[in-house]
């Protein structure tokens, strides 16, 4: 703690534009005493404290000029924060420990704290840093309540232990924890990745290659979808663009150029929108050329849809069927999810009208 009374009872009367005799008139104290103050020779009463923070529009607190070392939790959760961006590890660590102490039980810190271990353990992959995060994360799992912010979780948390394990080379407890945390495919491509790059066993990959790359197309499609609408609200015409790329994206997973697979479903949507967005940006010619193309997939396709991984790079000898959430079929999906999303114009208006025209 460190008081600076003194150098804020002089700066604070500088700034209202005081000298020591009008501040002691205004206190009703002799000038003496207002330099005694200044000089750090002597302090204010408890009364007279009160009543300069009052002159000041200022409070006893800041008056005094009491600081606390990083303030309070939320100061030290940021000093660690700060430290271990810069690389302070030994700084972080000592901040860490002594903000544990004090606070142990504090689910911010404690998962702070065994962040920055985890960054520190990726630097010198030292078990003994591994270990003490890892610790701090279990920690970090019994404190979860339901206001943690829903990014944080157990599963999360756990990827973290599974990660600092891959940092020492231990790859094996990392996959073990990973297989356990795989809900909803969300570490399949990890998985596959240690499985395959870091321990050569291949085969054991493949099974988790083919399930990361079906969301992977999925959640790329819907990804895009939002970034054009994001796009389009700001008037940007990399709204067109990034559709431009998924259409070519799903064009280049498929084995056999002229045969339907499943990503024609999805590239007649993204196609349907991007002339909306056409449109809307005076691109008209592209902008029928593409609801046409739009139609004639969609058509094809729900003639002789194709719901599974048939013709597809990676999976084409998956079994089963591919679901999403667009629609059973090609033309619902369109009416939907473009012209039931995109804003009522007059660009929309008219490419809707280009299409129901070839719905007869």
């Amino acid at each position: 703690m460190e008081l600076k009374l003194a150098e804020n009872i002089r700066s604070l009367r500088k700034e209202q534009g005081m000298t020591q005799e009008q501040l002691a008139n205004a206190l009703g104290v002799t000038v003496g005493a207002v330099y005694k103050w200044e000089a750090g020779l002597s302090i204010p009463e408890v009364r007279l404290l009160m009543e300069m923070a009052d002159l000041f529009d200022s409070s006893v607190d800041s008056l005094l000029g009491y600081e606390q070392q990083s303030g309070n939790v939320n100061g030290r959760i940021r000093r660690i924060r700060d430290l271990m961006t810069q690389k302070r590890f030994d700084e972080a660590v000592a901040e860490s420990d002594k903000a544990l102490q004090k606070y142990p039980n504090n689910f911010r810190l404690v998962y702070t704290s065994a962040f920055m271990y985890m960054v520190k353990t990726a630097e010198d992959k030292s078990r003994v840093t591994m270990m003490k995060s890892n610790e701090l994360f279990e920690k970090a799992i019994t404190l979860l309540d339901p206001n943690t912010s829903g990014e944080i979780n157990e599963i999360t948390i756990n990827n973290y232990i599974a990660t600092n394990f891959m940092s020492v080379g231990d790859m094996e407890t990392a996959l073990e924890i990973l297989k356990k945390n795989n809900v909803h495919n969300i570490n399949s491509s990890l998985i596959s990745f240690l499985y395959a790059v870091e321990l050569g066993r291949a085969d054991d990959a493949q099974g988790y290659v083919k399930r990361s790359i079906i969301d992977f197309i999925i959640s790329t499609t819907r990804t895009t979808y939002a970034a054009s609408f994001a796009y389009a609200k700001k008037h940007d015409d990399a709204c067109i663009t990034s559709l431009s790329w998924l259409t070519g994206f799903l064009d280049s997973l498929k084995t056999d150029a002229c045969a339907l697979a499943y990503t024609d479903k999805l590239k007649a949507i993204s196609l349907a929108l991007m002339s909306v967005w056409e449109e809307t940006f005076g691109y008209g010619e592209q902008a029928e050329e593409h609801i046409n193309q739009a139609y004639d997939l969609a058509s094809a396709f729900d003639a002789a849809p194709v719901n599974s991984a048939r013709g597809l790079m990676f999976i084409n000898d998956v079994e089963g069927t591919l679901v999403d959430s667009f629609g059973d079929t090609v033309c619902e999906a369109v009416e939907n999810y473009v012209f039931g999303k995109v804003p009522k114009n007059k660009a929309s208006r008219k490419i809707r009208a280009l299409w129901d025209a070839r719905k007869g």
